[in-house]
């Protein structure tokens, strides 16, 4: 159980952050935590999300730029010709099993 309490005290700071992100930042976070470790682009983003490719590139902006312990939440991984922008999850940022949890909540917020 210590080892839970550590990685909950390292989370703190992605709460604050978490809490104040809208329903849609919230949705495409859900997705990407549940694609981790891969590299998505844009326009799968959009396709699994519902957003809208116009809505979704401030949402993606938004997130690329939130910072927690000196990392980003997610990354610009350079860009694909035909589908956009390419992200990538941050792993280092956050701890992907409590950030589900926290998203799944403030999600059902929403409902």
């Amino acid at each position: 159980m210590d080892n839970i309490d550590n990685i909950e005290c390292m989370e703190k700071p992605f709460d604050s952050i978490i809490s104040h992100m809208s329903k849609n930042q919230l949705l495409v976070l859900r997705y990407m935590l549940g694609k981790a470790e891969a590299i998505v682009t844009s326009r799968e983003i959009a396709r699994k999300t519902g957003i809208v490719e116009k809505q979704l590139g401030g949402v993606l902006s938004a997130l690329s730029r939130k910072v927690v312990g000196g990392e980003h939440v997610m990354e610009v991984m350079g860009r694909d010709d035909t589908n956009g922008l390419r992200y990538r999850l941050n792993s280092k940022a956050i701890t992907v099993v409590l950030a589900e949890r926290q998203v799944r909540v403030l999600l059902a917020s929403y409902k």
